[in-house]
């Protein structure tokens, strides 16, 4: 059993992202020469994970990964970082998941390629019999790569445990639709919001609009993320927009995910409010997308409070 400190429990994608470069022109349906990028983890949830880690929160990791090297690799990684594994689910005869980016000569994507079949055994029958150990964890970031039964039997069972939706991509985040009354909080994109609203998002009013309708379908607190733009967020009688943080642009991958792990990182703590909560959000988005790679390892809760302190509000 966990201590009475543990914090946040992740469950969803964890994996190997890879990235190969053609260096000749790209030709279909043929043999292309290739030069590895980078071969890194990955994963929504592994990505949240390992942020609310280094941010010092107590934190475990629920997945499933194949019986080979890499998902040793997956579970060994989390651990090092003291990340609990003990619900990494290592199956037999399974291949570990993995996304395969092929960019051409120039740079731009070819072919891009998710084996994410193992994520579709992370079936209720396999997860039943640790429920009262799930249920003491006093909150759940899921991210929509579980089976949609999945979800919703964990909606239905969450008990006194706290339930964030990371809805990963417009196709998978569907899979929150049927329980969005039952939601704690939802985070999502423009478009992962369209999905869940109808309502196309390309300004701030319609923005507010979306978030009117996902909170009169039942979900409690809503962001709803607009890249550049900014965030919109709405908690209690309150609806507002942040503009973004003043950033070096290195690479936005991960910037989204970060904004999870700074947002839950506050949000969590007892008597945190929805203004601290998306203020280091935007902090760690702004941290992470300054940083190559999805991850900015040499993190510290002073360099976040720090850049937190320049988010601002309006009320809309």
């Amino acid at each position: 059993m966990i201590t009475p400190s543990a914090n946040i429990l992740c469950f969803g994608a964890a994996h190997f992202d890879r990235t190969l470069q053609c260096t000749e022109q790209f030709v279909p349906a043929a043999s292309n020469p290739v030069r590895t990028l980078h071969r890194k983890p990955g994963g929504v949830a592994r990505n949240i994970a390992v942020h609310l880690r280094l941010l010092g929160n107590n934190v475990a990791m629920l997945s499933a990964v194949g019986d080979d090297g890499d998902g040793e690799q997956v579970i060994a990684a989390l651990s090092e970082l003291g990340i609990d594994t003990r619900r990494m689910h290592k199956l037999d005869g399974k291949h570990t998941a993995g996304y395969t980016a092929v960019l051409d000569d120039t740079g731009e994507l070819a072919l891009g390629m998710m084996d994410a079949e193992v994520y579709d055994l992370l079936s209720i029958d396999l997860l039943k019999d640790q429920l009262a150990n799930l249920q003491a964890w006093p909150w759940w970031l899921i991210d929509a790569n579980l089976p949609a039964p999945t979800i919703d039997w964990l909606t239905e069972n969450k008990g006194s445990s706290k339930f964030c939706a990371a809805t990963v991509s417009p196709s998978k985040g569907a899979r929150f639709a049927p329980v969005l009354d039952k939601l704690d909080l939802l985070i999502a994109n423009r478009a992962e919001a369209k999905v869940l609203t109808g309502i196309e998002i390309n300004e701030i009013d319609q923005a507010k609009t979306a978030i009117d309708v996902l909170r009169g379908k039942g979900v409690c607190d809503v962001v709803i993320t607009l890249g550049a733009k900014g965030v919109v967020s709405s908690s209690g009688d309150s609806t507002a927009f942040w503009h973004p943080l003043p950033t070096k642009v290195c690479d936005v991958n991960g910037a989204g995910d970060a904004f999870y792990s700074g947002f839950l990182s506050r949000f969590t703590k007892p008597g945190a409010m929805m203004d601290d909560a998306v203020a280091e959000g935007l902090a760690m988005a702004s941290l992470t997308a300054e940083t190559e790679g999805t991850t900015v390892w040499n993190l510290t809760q002073s360099a976040v409070d720090t850049r937190a302190e320049h988010a601002f509000k309006k009320l809309i």
